[in-house]
């Protein structure tokens, strides 16, 4: 498996734990993982995860897909769920990452976890209204404003049960 062939592809990856992320990636090599990480072995970046050679099992460029949501096959993934699972600050990090489809993957899975339907533990919700809040604010990409408006228009009424805890 040659990793270097993916890097800035939008690709899906099957890793040795059984999960399966979807992502625009980037290459690391093992110098600068050795270096960053204390891995010497070579890896794939999609936003804030490192995907080492030896933890995938399969990966599957999906560049020539087209479909409601571009490259990508669902609205949003494991990537952007665990992101979220992990708090304020891993969702921070997606939604200043410099690929916009990956920003708007995480208001996808943001939008989820907001619905109370869903039932997701989601103790900083309103940290997170917050964080869409600035990005509208500050993002010049007219469709993830867009989309983070209608996050802000759709969420407003609950904005008076708040809970925090990020």
């Amino acid at each position: 498996m040659r990793l270097k062939q993916y890097d800035g592809q939008c690709v899906r990856i099957d890793c040795v734990d059984g999960n399966v992320y979807d992502g625009i990636c980037s290459y690391n090599d093992k110098e600068y993982n050795e270096q960053e990480y204390g891995r010497h072995e070579e890896c794939l970046v999609m936003v804030n995860f490192l995907f080492f050679k030896s933890d995938i099992i399969a990966i599957e460029s999906l560049e020539n897909h087209s479909g409601p949501y571009g490259k990508f096959l669902d609205p949003f993934g494991k990537l952007e769920e665990m992101n979220v699972q992990d708090g304020l600050d891993s969702i921070l990090d997606v939604l200043d990452c410099e690929e916009p489809e990956h920003v708007l993957r995480m208001l996808r899975c943001l939008d989820y976890y907001f619905d109370p339907k869903n039932h997701c533990d989601f103790p900083c919700r309103w940290e997170a209204y917050g964080a869409i809040m600035e990005l509208e604010d500050s993002i010049d990409d007219e469709i993830i404003k867009r989309e983070a408006g209608r996050l802000l228009d759709k969420w407003r009424p609950m904005e008076s049960t708040t809970e925090s805890g990020c």
